[in-house]
């Protein structure tokens, strides 16, 4: 009796996130094009995000990291020098890809990179409304930050058991359209194995059928209060 062959997919953090939330809400999407409802993207994140960049990227031409890097969490980081690299990582089209043996494929698009004795470090750039906490950073970014990990390593550079999330809220209002932001870095431990292993069971689930939702999931307890039915 012949076997049905594994298909195959290409998956991002984001999704991988989804996929731990829950399962069912992850299938519905990869497999039926059914995707979580969502209200109206805010915009402004997406500007900080770009000024950000080109704040940083000011730095990276003068080859120092700006003060807000300082600490002993610091001490010897340097920024990733390659500004032409780093733009090509920035792009979804052209960014980070980790390939699985199956033909599945990870991929990213970077904020930026630290290095630091030869080893690269992860870096990611987060706007909040407040300022926030290591347990809420590690819940909501773990999984990006460990595929980082995973598809830098993919791409033949030496990784630091470590990454940087640098967030950025708001503390007061000035004049003339000034804001002042909390500047607030995170180091959280990271695991390429773990991350691998994420998205090996995430092309598992897909090639199998509709799963069972998470207790919690706010999504499908809305489908459930409708009986909306969904099929495999």
């Amino acid at each position: 009796m012949s076997q049905t062959a594994t298909k195959t997919f290409k998956l991002s953090p984001s999704t991988l996130s989804v996929f731990r939330d829950c399962p069912r809400c992850f299938w519905l999407d990869k497999i039926k094009s059914i995707k979580r409802p969502r209200g109206i993207f805010p915009s402004l994140p997406s500007g900080m995000d770009r000024v950000i960049k080109v704040f940083f990227d000011e730095y990276r031409v003068l080859k120092k990291p700006p003060g807000d890097l300082k600490g002993p969490d610091f001490q010897g980081v340097e920024l990733f020098e390659d500004q032409k690299q780093l733009d090509l990582w920035r792009d979804w089209k052209t960014g980070l890809q980790y390939k699985s043996p199956d033909g599945s494929v990870l991929f990213g698009a970077l904020d930026d990179l630290l290095v630091k004795d030869g080893k690269y470090i992860p870096f990611d750039y987060k706007t909040k409304g407040s300022p926030t906490n290591e347990e809420s950073a590690v819940k909501y970014y773990q999984t990006q930050l460990d595929c980082y990990s995973l598809m830098l390593e993919a791409n033949g550079l030496d990784t630091e058991d470590y990454g940087f999330l640098l967030y950025f809220s708001p503390k007061t209002v000035r004049e003339r359209g000034g804001v002042e932001f909390e500047v607030q870095p995170i180091k959280i431990a990271l695991d390429s194995r773990r991350a691998k292993a994420i998205f090996e069971n995430a092309i598992q689930l897909l090639n199998g059928p509709l799963p069972l939702s998470a207790p919690a999931c706010e999504y499908c307890a809305w489908l459930r209060h409708f009986k909306t039915p969904f099929k495999s």
